[in-house]
C-alpha cells in the first residue's frame, strides 16, 4: 500500500459502515475496493467504571483464507444498493493508521504439514474392551 492511501467509505445494505481502498475500475454503477472492512463500535467499560465507545476495524474477508496472506481482495458493490457519503470523509490519522496496521503485509512463513495421527497404544494392563467378542 503506497502512502496515497486513498479510503472510502459507505454503508452498505444491512447498514453496516465499511471502510476500504478505492480500488481502479469504479464507473457509475459499480463501486471497487479493496480489502474492505467492518467498522464496528461498541460501548465498553474503563478502568473507571465509566462507559467508553470502542472502535474495531473488522476485515470483511480475513485474509488467513488466502493462499497469498499478502494479497488484496478487491470487491465490487453496485452503487444502487450502497449509501455513499455526500461529500469525501477525511480520515483521522490514527484510523487510517490503524486500517494500514490491519493490512501490512505478513511475513513469510514455511508452510507446515499437518500433525500425523497417532494410534493410541496401550499402557500396562488397563485395556478395556469396547466391543463384545462373538
Amino acid at each position: 500500500m503506497s502512502n496515497k492511501l486513498e479510503l472510502v467509505t459507505f454503508l452498505d445494505l444491512v447498514g453496516r459502515t465499511i471502510i476500504a481502498e478505492a480500488a481502479d475500475g469504479s464507473d457509475d454503477k459499480v463501486l471497487k475496493v479493496k480489502n474492505p472492512v467492518v467498522v464496528h463500535a461498541a460501548p465498553q467499560p474503563d478502568q473507571t467504571g465509566n462507559m467508553r465507545m470502542t472502535l474495531q476495524l473488522l476485515p470483511l474477508f480475513f485474509r488467513e483464507f488466502l493462499a497469498d496472506k499478502n494479497e488484496a481482495v478487491v470487491w465490487d458493490y453496485k452503487k444502487s444498493q450502497i449509501i455513499e457519503p455526500a461529500e469525501k470523509v477525511t480520515f483521522d490519522f490514527k484510523l487510517k493508521g490503524q486500517y494500514l496496521q490491519l493490512f501490512a503485509d505478513m511475513p513469510e512463513q514455511a508452510p507446515q504439514q499437518a500433525p500425523q495421527p497417532q494410534a493410541a497404544v496401550p499402557q500396562g494392563d488397563n485395556v478395556i474392551p469396547l466391543f463384545d467378542k462373538e
